[in-house]
């Protein structure tokens, strides 16, 4: 889970946005707007941005678990 720390009010509208529950009509919108708000503000990953950007049209998909499992893991050898 994000840990986005709310520093004035509209921090903290849009951290309900991101919050929405999963499969709430119109929540993966919402929380892609909210996302998109926080990265502008240099509190969330570009990685993060795209998980959203992706659930954006599944109102009950996870953003969290997208971008788990789009993390690549650095083999070496």
């Amino acid at each position: 889970m994000l840990e986005i720390k709310a520093e004035s009010a509209e921090d903290q509208r849009q951290l309900k946005l991101l919050t929405l529950p999963l499969g709430a009509t119109g929540s993966g919108w919402h929380r892609y707007g909210a996302a998109m708000y926080f990265y502008q503000h240099g509190k969330l990953h570009a990685e993060t941005l795209e998980a959203y950007r992706i659930c954006c049209n599944l109102d009950s998909e996870d953003p969290d678990a997208v971008a788990r499992s789009r993390r690549t893991t650095d083999k070496t050898g």
